[in-house]
């Protein structure tokens, strides 16, 4: 193996609880075994979060070693807030990584993994990565404006031209292009269009109901709706009315030409697909709505990407 087949970056996907890390060469394929998830001590010592974050790179590297491939960058997709750019934690009253305030993550992650001052360490929004993953291996293949959303604990999403993620121009909202920052009815469009939103909803319909229960997650009540539930089938229905209603017009200005919907809750997407579509049908710039090809692995490949895109 030799020249460009001998290349690769790193992609780190940090969540709340976790950290995933994998070596993925420049074609977009993951090196076989080299996916790795550490869980992550969010309310630990600065010490600690560090050495939970950095554990998963620290055995990819271990493996580019043994196997001789070159590693190029690594591409970090992170939760936030963050000064991205310079890769410092911002993140406080969050009851998560407040031992990591104010941390420079790029130094640390360097003289913890023993990489040189100069290596090449990216951070970016998480949302960002999971886009241009799905833009460059997954269901937004081939299309030049694609908007990806994350549906699951929040309502996460991004807006990129040409695998370049953006916060500027018509349609697309600050910061970051995060949709769920807008405003709905006295709060933000994420306190309806997420996990907590559709729980919420369903228990407004359901509770005259035989068959409510006020432990059912989202999953148990999209298995409801499945079965045949009208009150679970009603609640589907309407979450996807108001999700297209209310990013049509960002949508429209934008001129996307693909939506992916990725996140836990687009595994329910077949019972909402429908009113989404019918929301979002008069936009002529849009050709596909599609969910996301790979929620586990899209959020990797993006930051990856970002990797091999930065040392363009």
């Amino acid at each position: 193996m030799s020249g460009a087949r001998n290349l690769y970056a790193i992609g780190v996907d940090i969540g709340g609880t976790t950290a995933r890390s994998a070596l993925v060469s420049a074609a977009g394929r993951i090196r076989r075994g080299s996916i790795v998830k550490h869980p992550v001590d969010n309310k630990g010592s600065k010490e600690r979060i560090l050495r939970d974050l950095t554990a998963p790179l620290d055995r990819n590297l271990e493996q580019a070693r043994k196997e001789g491939l070159k590693v190029v960058g690594i591409g970090i997709g992170m939760c936030g807030p963050l000064d991205y750019e310079n890769g410092i934690s911002l993140i406080e009253g969050l009851d998560k990584y407040e031992a990591i305030y104010g941390v420079n993550l790029k130094k640390e992650f360097r003289k913890r993994l023993g990489l040189k001052k100069d290596f090449p360490v990216d951070f970016e929004v998480d949302a960002w990565s999971f886009a241009r993953g799905e833009a460059w291996r997954g269901a937004g293949a081939g299309y030049s404006r694609v908007v990806a959303l994350t549906l699951g604990t929040g309502f996460g999403s991004a807006f990129l031209i040409d695998e370049v993620a953006t916060d500027e121009g018509p349609g697309v909202p600050k910061p970051f292009g995060w949709l769920g920052g807008m405003p709905y009815q006295g709060g933000l469009l994420d306190d309806v269009i997420s996990k907590r939103g559709l729980i919420a909803r369903y228990r407004s319909h359901a509770q005259d109901s035989k068959n409510y229960r006020e432990d059912w997650d989202v999953k148990e009540i999209a298995e409801a709706a499945r079965k045949g539930d009208a009150t679970a089938r009603k609640t589907f229905r309407e979450f996807g009315h108001l999700l297209g209603e209310n990013i049509a017009p960002n949508l429209e200005e934008f001129g996307a030409e693909c939506l992916v919907v990725g996140g836990r809750i687009s595994g329910a997407m077949d019972l909402f697909e429908s009113d989404l579509k019918k929301e979002l049908k008069s936009i002529k710039s849009l050709k596909r709505i599609a969910p996301a090809q790979s929620v586990d692995n899209s959020a990797l490949w993006g930051a990856a990407r970002m990797a091999f895109l930065n040392r363009v």
